[in-house]
């Protein structure tokens, strides 16, 4: 069972939102709204504090209500699949559609996330 808790984002003009699950050594991120170079910086320190703890061993960012996302957003993908992989973590995405999937695709960046699913 996982356990929820909602991280604000520290802009209150941002056009984003989170809730964090976290279930023994699985944690779950799922986003809302638009990832753009607006709200990279608050979004890049909360996904990567989604990284930190010993505990959470594999981390899955869901985008199903992610209705925009930019470059700045996929550098922020590039850099949490780089902590990942340097702390012996594993990273997926799930619920990639339109926008975010078109670009992860264009980009050739679809494939270095394993598990991103539809």
């Amino acid at each position: 069972m996982f356990r929820r808790s909602t991280t604000e984002p520290n802009n209150a003009q941002s056009d984003y939102a989170i809730v964090c699950e976290v279930s023994g050594a699985q944690c779950r991120v799922s986003l809302s709204g638009r990832i753009s170079i607006d709200s990279a910086p608050d979004l890049r320190n909360l996904l990567l504090e989604r990284l930190k703890p010993s505990t959470c061993e594999s981390l899955t960012v869901e985008f199903q209500e992610v209705t925009y996302i930019d470059t700045s957003g996929l550098a922020i993908l590039l850099e949490l699949l780089k902590a990942s992989h340097d702390r012996g973590k594993t990273l997926s995405l799930s619920g990639l559609r339109e926008r975010p999937r078109y670009l992860l695709e264009a980009t050739g960046l679809l494939p270095l996330f394993d598990g991103a699913t539809p």
